[in-house]
């Protein structure tokens, strides 16, 4: 059957027929391992944007909980820091003198309820020092936010004061 055709038509039918061969592989073979290819490059890069994410996560709860060691213990009354700041201050034993401690103030913004308490101290350089320190170290209800000396003349005896007035907040999370 083959006999009558010449070796140039069996070559081109040959060549024709690898060709019809080679699409049918294609579609059922190789197309599928490039799509496989194509997809699992795809999830590698997804997987990778996952744990940066993850990474990323990690990195924002470290922030988070330094951030919340930073401004202060969190307290649910902010009545018990300002019951801790009289607590410490007679913890202390200096010759430091409490002038005043004023009520606590409240500021809110969308994420967190600040409270301040001032405290105003009176004494001489040193023991003024050592009782900021104290609050420094030990006080962890709340942080020493501002500090400021100043002097003020007694009316009667026109002699002068030193005063100490330390502002301390602490931060609630509005849930």
């Amino acid at each position: 059957m083959f006999e009558n055709i010449s070796y140039k038509k069996k070559f081109f039918a040959l060549l024709a027929l690898m060709v019809v061969l080679g699409i049918t592989a294609y579609k059922r073979s190789f197309i599928m391992t490039l799509d496989a290819s194509q997809l699992l490059e795809e999830s590698k890069v997804k997987l990778e944007k996952v744990s940066n994410s993850q990474q990323r996560i990690t990195n924002l709860i470290a922030e988070v909980s330094y951030l919340d060691k930073l401004i202060g213990k969190e307290v649910a009354n902010p009545d018990i820091v300002q019951q801790e700041i009289l607590n410490t201050f007679t913890d202390i034993k200096s010759e430091t003198k409490l002038v005043k401690l004023e009520s606590i103030h409240k500021a809110s913004d969308e994420y967190f309820n600040i409270y301040t308490n001032r405290l105003i101290l009176t004494g001489d350089y040193g023991d003024l020092l050592k009782t900021t320190y104290n609050y420094e170290k030990f006080f962890d209800f709340s942080r020493v936010v501002s500090l400021r000396f100043y002097i003020e003349k007694e009316p009667r005896t026109r002699r002068e004061k030193l005063f100490e007035q330390i502002i301390f907040q602490n931060y609630e999370k509005i849930r």
